[in-house]
This record gives C-alpha cells, sequence and structure tokens, in this order.
C-alpha cells in the first residue's frame, strides 16, 4: 500500500475543514460529517479553535484509499497562521488547493501557489462551494489560469476526447500516446501531475458531498509519494505537548525507518506515535514516507533536518509585525522568557527578544488574531495573564549602490582580512552569499568559514538597525596568516566587513506590504479609493456586479493595519477585507522613520565598521572611514605581491602577550571617531589608489601610569577570566580547574576591597551555559556576578559603564586587558587598569597592610 501525505490549503472561510470531513466520510473513516460552526469538526480539537470557528493548528488525518494510505493535514488559512501552512508544506507530497468558488483565486491563494512553486509540489484543486448561485465551471477555470499558471486543466471528465486532446500538450510523449491511439495513458498523466507539468482541477460542493467521491478516485490514481531515500533522513515540521505535558517531535520521515529505542541526534525514542485528529495509536517502527510524533528527543527543533535531507527551501511568509509583552510586576522576567522560549521551539518565528534599555520582553507576530491565541497559551499551559502592546512594524533594509566593504583583524598574534563586493539585489530576493576567489590566494577552508560567519548572523542596517536583506554578497578577497589566523578572527574581519560596506553604501528602509481585497457596496467605492491613497497605496475596481464592488491591490502594513475596524464601521458591516503577505518594499515614510529610530551605527559597540590593526606591538582601532589608508590587500581582489605579513607579524612564544593599549592612544580614538563628520560615509568622491596601498600613518605610543582619583564612591569591575589567564599564579591554577582559579582570584579580590575600601564587582562569562540567567551573588564583601547566557563578561561592563560611566560622583575602573574593550571603557568615562597592573596594585596593597600591622601591632 503506498503512502501519501497531503494536505489542504486555501484562504480562510473557503471550506477546508468541511473538506476534510467531507474526505473522511467518503473514505469510511467516520460514520458523521461534523462541522466548524457546531464544534464538532474530527480535526478541530482545540477549544480556541471551536470557539473561533478557525483551523489555528495543522491536524493529521489517516484515510485508506483501497490501496492507498491517504495522511491528511489540514491546515490554517487565516493569515496570522499561515507560518503554521508554511512548515506543513515542507513535509507534503501533494498540495490539494481548495478554491471558493464564489470567490476564486483571492490574494491568498496566490501566496500559496507561491510557496508551493518554491518547495516543488504537486497541486491537486477542489473548487468548493459550487452549489451556490451565480458559480460556474468556466469562470473558475479563467481565474485559475489568469492568475497563477496556465496550467490547470479540468479533470472532472478525464476520459473525454476534449479532455485527452488537452492533456496531450504536456509532453511530448503524451503527444505521441494521443496521436498513436487517441488518449493518453494515466501513468503518464501522474507523471506529468508529479512533475508539476499540469494541475488537475475538480468541482463539488463538500458540504453536500458533491464531487467528494470523484475527487477521492482521481487523487488515488493520479498522485504518488515523494523519492524515497536509501539513508536515514527527515524533517521536523511541528513541535507540541501532549496531555502529560511531554514534547512531541513531530517529523516527516523521507528515509529509512525508525524504530521505539533508536538513537535519533543522540537521543534515544521513547515512542512512537501515529495521529489521526486527536488520538494516537503507538508502533514500534515507522518506514519512510510516513509522519509521525516522536517522544524522548528534545534537541530537534521546528525546520530541522536530519539525515541526507537536504535544507528545506527558504521561508517566504514572515512576521511583519513586533508585539510588547506586558505581564504583572509580580511575575518574574526570567521566568517569562522561559515559558516564551518554550512556546518559541514550538513556533521559531516568534523571535522572542529581551530589549536591555527598555527591559521588556517582544515578539514577531502576523497580527492580533495570534496575540489572541497566545494570552489564552500562556494561561492555559503556565497560569500566568498576559497583555500585548500595539504592533510595531518590522523594518529591514538594503542598499543602493555597490560597495567593496572591507574587515580587518589583527590585535596582536591574530590576523584575518576580509574583502566583500556589496550589490544591491531584487526586491524580496534576501541575502545571496558567494565567493569569488581562487583557493591559490585563500585556502577553500577559510572560504568556506567566511561564507559561514555571513550567514550565522542577522546584519544589521545602518539607518535603524533593522536586518538587511535584498543583496549579493561575494567573498571578493581575503588574506590569512600561516601561524597566528584562528577561526574567530574571520569572524570579526567578515562582520566589520559588512558593517564597513555598509557605512559607505546608500541604504534604503523597507517595510512590509500587505495585497488585499476589499468587498464593499458599490457606493463606497469612492470613499475606499481615497483611503487606499491616503494609506500609501494602490488599487483597482476588478468586479462591480450586484452591487457589490471588489477593490484589489497592495499597501503597507503600517497603513493597513486597523483598516478593517474602520471598514466595518462605514460600511454598517457590509465590507469585507482579506490580507495577504506581499513582501518588502521601500518605505513610505523612510524619513519619518529614521528620525524617530534615532539609531547612531558607529555607537552601536557590538555591530562595529572599525577595523584592528597591530601597530607598535599592540592593537589599534582604526575608524572605517580610514581603513582603505591600512589595508593590507588592494580594493576589488587586486593582488599586492610586495606585502609580506611576516614584517608585522612576528612569532613571539607559545604563551601569548598582554594587549593593553595606553590611555593617551585610546583617547585619540576616541577623539578621531566622534570627531569624523558624518559626511564622510559618502567616500565616491575620495581618491583612493586601488593597486598601491597607503602606508599606515605612525602612532606615536607613550607609556602611561594609572593614577587613582578620590572622589566620594569608588567602583571596580574586573573581567574575572580575563585576569585569571593574564596572572601566572591564577594561569597555573586554571590548567588544572577553572572553577579553582575563579576561586582563589574570589578570595584576593576580597581581600583587596577590604583593603582600599572600594566597591568591587567581579564579572565571570556563563555565556556557553543554555539557559542560564543572569546570576549575582554576595561573597563577603564583593559582588560576583556570572553573565546569563549569551552575554559575555565584555558586554555586561559595557552596559554597566554606560550606565555608571563618567558621574560627577563616582570613579569606575575597569580591569581588563582586552584591546578593544579598552576603547569602549575608556569612551564611557571609566578609568582603565590592565589585569598585570591590577596584580601589581594588589601586591602593594597587600605590602601597605602587612606593613601597617608590623608597625602598629
Amino acid at each position: 500500500m503506498k503512502k501519501i501525505v497531503a494536505g489542504i490549503l486555501a484562504h480562510v472561510d473557503a471550506g477546508k475543514t468541511t473538506l476534510s470531513e467531507a474526505l473522511l466520510f467518503e473514505s469510511g473513516t467516520i460514520r458523521k460529517t461534523g462541522r466548524v460552526d457546531n464544534g464538532d469538526a474530527f480535526l478541530d480539537t482545540n477549544a480556541y479553535e471551536k470557539e473561533r470557528g478557525i483551523t489555528i493548528y495543522s491536524k493529521t488525518a489517516r484515510l485508506n484509499l483501497n490501496d492507498t494510505e491517504l495522511i491528511l493535514l489540514d491546515t490554517p488559512g487565516h493569515v496570522d497562521f499561515s507560518q503554521e501552512t508554511e512548515r506543513a508544506i515542507s513535509v507534503m507530497d501533494v498540495a490539494i488547493l481548495l478554491i471558493n468558488a464564489s470567490d476564486g483565486v483571492q490574494s491568498h491563494t496566490k501566496t500559496l501557489f507561491k510557496i508551493l512553486k518554491e518547495h516543488r509540489k504537486p497541486i491537486i484543486v477542489f473548487v468548493n462551494k459550487m452549489d451556490l448561485p451565480d458559480t460556474d465551471k468556466e469562470t473558475v477555470m479563467k481565474s485559475l489560469k489568469n492568475n497563477l499558471s496556465n496550467d490547470f486543466v479540468d479533470f472532472s471528465d478525464d476520459r473525454s476526447d476534449s479532455f485527452y486532446e488537452t492533456i496531450a500538450t504536456v509532453s511530448d510523449e503524451a503527444l505521441s500516446q494521443y496521436m498513436a491511439t487517441g488518449n493518453v495513458p494515466d501513468a503518464l498523466i501522474s507523471e506529468a501531475f508529479r512533475q508539476r507539468r499540469v494541475f488537475p482541477v475538480y468541482f463539488g460542493s463538500a458540504l453536500r458531498l458533491q464531487g467528494v467521491k470523484d475527487f477521492l478516485q482521481g487523487f488515488e490514481k493520479y498522485a504518488a509519494p515523494s523519492e524515497i531515500k536509501t539513508q536515514l533522513s527527515g524533517i521536523v515540521y511541528k513541535i507540541t505537548k501532549d496531555n502529560l505535558n511531554q514534547r512531541e517531535t513531530h517529523i516527516k520521515l523521507t528515509g529509512g525507518s525508525l524504530k521505539v529505542k533508536d538513537l535519533l541526534n543522540s537521543e534515544k525514542i521513547n515512542d512512537l506515535r501515529l495521529y489521526s485528529g486527536n488520538r494516537f495509536t503507538s508502533v514500534k517502527e515507522v518506514f519512510a514516507g510516513d509522519v509521525c510524533a516522536i517522544t524522548g528527543v528534545t534537541n530537534l527543533k521546528t525546520g530541522d533536518v536530519f539525515g541526507s535531507e537536504p535544507p528545506i527551501p527558504t521561508k517566504i511568509l514572515e512576521p511583519v509585525l513586533n508585539y510588547t509583552l506586558k505581564f504583572a510586576d509580580s511575575d518574574d522576567m526570567v521566568k517569562m522568557h522561559r515559558y516564551l522560549s518554550e512556546l518559541e521551539e514550538e513556533d521559531p518565528t516568534l523571535g522572542v527578544e529581551y530589549n536591555e534599555a527598555t527591559k521588556e520582553l517582544s515578539l514577531k507576530l502576523m497580527g492580533e488574531v495570534q496575540t489572541e491565541i497566545l494570552k489564552k497559551t500562556m494561561f492555559d499551559r503556565f497560569g500566568v495573564n498576559v497583555s500585548f502592546g500595539p504592533g510595531k512594524v518590522l523594518y529591514k533594509e538594503t542598499i543602493a549602490d555597490t560597495v567593496e566593504g572591507v574587515g580587518h583583524f589583527e590585535p596582536l598574534r591574530h590576523y584575518a582580512e576580509v574583502h566583500l563586493l556589496m550589490e544591491p539585489g531584487e526586491r524580496n530576493s534576501g541575502l545571496i552569499f558567494e565567493s569569488n576567489v581562487s583557493e591559490n590566494d585563500l585556502k577553500r577552508n577559510w572560504q568556506q568559514l567566511i561564507l559561514t560567519h555571513l550567514k550565522e548572523k542577522m546584519h544589521k542596517g545602518v539607518l535603524t538597525g533593522a536586518p538587511i536583506t535584498d543583496m549579493k554578497i561575494t567573498l571578493v578577497s581575503g588574506k590569512a596568516h600561516l601561524k597566528h589566523t584562528e577561526g574567530g578572527d574571520f569572524r570579526q574581519a567578515t562582520y566589520r566587513a559588512v558593517r564597513q560596506g555598509l557605512m559607505q553604501a546608500t541604504s534604503h528602509l523597507l517595510e512590509p506590504f500587505y495585497f488585499y481585497e476589499i468587498e464593499i457596496p458599490e457606493n463606497q467605492v469612492g470613499r475606499v479609493l481615497t483611503d487606499v491613497d491616503r494609506m500609501a497605496g494602490t488599487g483597482e475596481v476588478t468586479e462591480n456586479a450586484g452591487g457589490i464592488a471588489r477593490i484589489v491591490g497592495r499597501a503597507p502594513v503600517s497603513t493597513l493595519n486597523g483598516y478593517a475596524n474602520d471598514l466595518a464601521s462605514f460600511t454598517k458591516g457590509l465590507g469585507r477585507i482579506s490580507f495577504s503577505n506581499a513582501g518588502y518594499d521601500l518605505c513610505h515614510n523612510e524619513e519619518e522613520v529614521v528620525a524617530l529610530k534615532q539609531y547612531n551605527p558607529e555607537a552601536d559597540l557590538k555591530n562595529s565598521p572599525d577595523s584592528v590593526f597591530c601597530m607598535h606591538g599592540a592593537g589599534t582601532v582604526i575608524p572605517w572611514y580610514e581603513v582603505f589608508n591600512y589595508m593590507h590587500l588592494p580594493l576589488l581582489g587586486f593582488k599586492d605581491e610586495d606585502r609580506d605579513i611576516d614584517t608585522r607579524v612576528k612569532n613571539t612564544g607559545t604563551r601569548r602577550e598582554e594587549l593593553f593599549l595606553s590611555t593617551e592612544e585610546i583617547d585619540d580614538i576616541i577623539h578621531n571617531a566622534s570627531a569624523a563628520n558624518i559626511n564622510k560615509k559618502k567616500l565616491a568622491g575620495k581618491a583612493f589608489d586601488i593597486n598601491e596601498r597607503l602606508r599606515p600613518k605612525e602612532v606615536d605610543i607613550k607609556p602611561t601610569e594609572y593614577k587613582g582619583t578620590r572622589l566620594k564612591e569608588q567602583f571596580m569591575l574586573i573581567d574575572g577570566y580575563n585576569v585569571v589567564h593574564a596572572w601566572p599564579e591564577l594561569h597555573d591554577i586554571a590548567n588544572v580547574n577553572l572553577n579553582g582559579a575563579a576561586g582563589r582570584l574570589m578570595d584576593i579580590v576580597s581581600n583587596y576591597a577590604a583593603i582600599t575600601g572600594k566597591k568591587v564587582i567581579l564579572v565571570f562569562d556563563a555565556y556557553k551555559v543554555p539557559g542560564h540567567p543572569e546570576e549575582e551573588i554576595d561573597y563577603h564583601n564583593i559582588k560576583v556576578v556570572y553573565t546569563k547566557y549569551a552575554e559575555t563578561a565584555d558586554h555586561y561592563i559595557e552596559r554597566y559603564a554606560h550606565v555608571n560611566g563618567g558621574k560627577k560622583d563616582r570613579v569606575v575602573t575597569v580591569v581588563t586587558s582586552d584591546g578593544v574593550e579598552q576603547v569602549i571603557i575608556r569612551g564611557e568615562g571609566c578609568v582603565l587598569l590592565s589585569s598585570r597592573d591590577f596584580m601589581e596594585e594588589v601586591k602593594r596593597a597587600e605590602e601597605s597592610i602587612e606593613k601597617y600591622y608590623k608597625t602598629n601591632v
């Protein structure tokens, strides 16, 4: 028996769940059809689905059709849950596209067709509600052909001469068979269907069970499963929790088989469940071509693939609004973040973020209906009441001209330089990454590493800090050092090259758009077209019959958001509007949005456009607009044969030397960066000789001695692990036990604080511990901070320095030997102390107290 996974797709209110009930009934799976409005549909089992009368989550049903097992996926039609639909599409063998005969092809139907094309899924159509008046086949077929594709064919009479005459055009072989015999074999029609050369169309009424049996017979005759792989492989398309709060990982197995107690992604499978509706059957083994839910596996997330399965195509549907989560003061922020992270496992597009500046949690969502579902889910599952602020549009950025970005990272005994050609791409094309460098110039492993770094991060634009998109980024040149280059060096150089290129380019802000369809009384057409124009949209009247007019077009999400309420108000409930995703386009009020955001790209320390060069034995930060004067490779990938890195980067032994910049040098760097004219962003007029690199400017580095300043309060922040690795005593302990070295440092610092009276905060990295919250403990007379997951000690110190540095009632001293960090801290008005100078100060403090006791006790 062949297994076929098929999903029903349609715009909202087309009758998906009703068709599912009809298919289940005709196949003998259920004895009575349920209805959405009655709340007794087989697949709409969620309480909120019954209350709202819409499908929110994709569900599975199993039907037996003679020698075919049909695994049916019922998917949401509401635009707010369209991402759930896109995830289900990734595991379908065949897509059942449902069309409402009265509405024809709507905007969301076009979006679904685009996604199915991207995923290369065969499509079979059922035209529903043909029992309604003023519906006919010819009108629907014309709508399908004009709006979607010319390959839709009426299969309601697939044995007529006219049918064979039409189907003969799908392939040369079909034409030959038709010319020889007057018909086309089912096998050839099935192959054409599988290859998307023909899209069969059937007609009927799901509610009245008209045409459903013919559709099932046609489906069984022509549909075929996807190709099965020999090796174990599969796709994760959904994560849920069962009644016992066990995690269920829903997969489509595309190759091999799985048994209970097998290892999947290094975790043991406890149970294999075949769902139909809200019930499941546990089985011992699942074979390729089937979908199942797995318990026991927790390290796979939605959208993952395993085995030999290639990555699924890039998602077309993206959230377009950002909502701030609001909750009672009594609810802990860490606890709320943990709840949201659990929900994010089930729906990765939620994009949960914590804003350190505003101390707020936010989520990326499609619309207000989704916020209502999340409110109920948070209460039902976690027992907390939440609300959401107004939705804010999620912007993106792109460039309008071609530039070459340069990134250089060369603190002491590290080296990497990257040149990236950045070109504007077609709208909604996303980011494309390529390499155009010979392996003779840069080894393949370094090139692959650079491309990986380009893909691994969400790169921010320079207008508002929004993600960049719609551009092609090509690696055109790069350089490594035989001894001193590490993988992390190319990460830094790559990130800086992207930002340096963006600072040069002319950037544009992009905003999300909706396709819309509005049905209104014809006497309201003028009012609606005026509103559309006011909303910076476009629209045209495509139909005006029976006193009802249809207007279609596109407009920004920011202006359309909330218009449904206005429409219902002035049409007294007679107007109707539907939306679908129309991608991103140029922002209609760019200047206003940019001014409102007040984003300063040069102050974004985590996304620096500047480069680091090694000069006079120390790391020096060079502002982005001066990098061309210091880079080691010429622009556009021209070779510089005369440059020998070994003259500037020397092997000085196995122990890494401490990197520390003088205070004067740091102040000079900060002054140059802050005094730079913002118009230096446009570099097109500057004369750079791309065939001969300009020599670096000489920097006069003068040694400086740290001197404390007496203020009312003295604070000291210490980068714990930086000090551990800089002090020989602690370094030796760390080689045996890092925690032991940290504990010894805590005792040393505690004694130092008691001697000097300073308020000391000792900061340790805990950023590699998944889920670790920021932890602050009192250790005797000092504070010890362990950073939260994904935050380094550097980031914590930067944040503290930004808030407290430069205040008149205190002096903040930072102990670190990170050269880049020193520039940042100095810029915040803090005092610097290197790790080794701090060691000497501790010794002096201990000697002074010892001398005091010898003299006075």
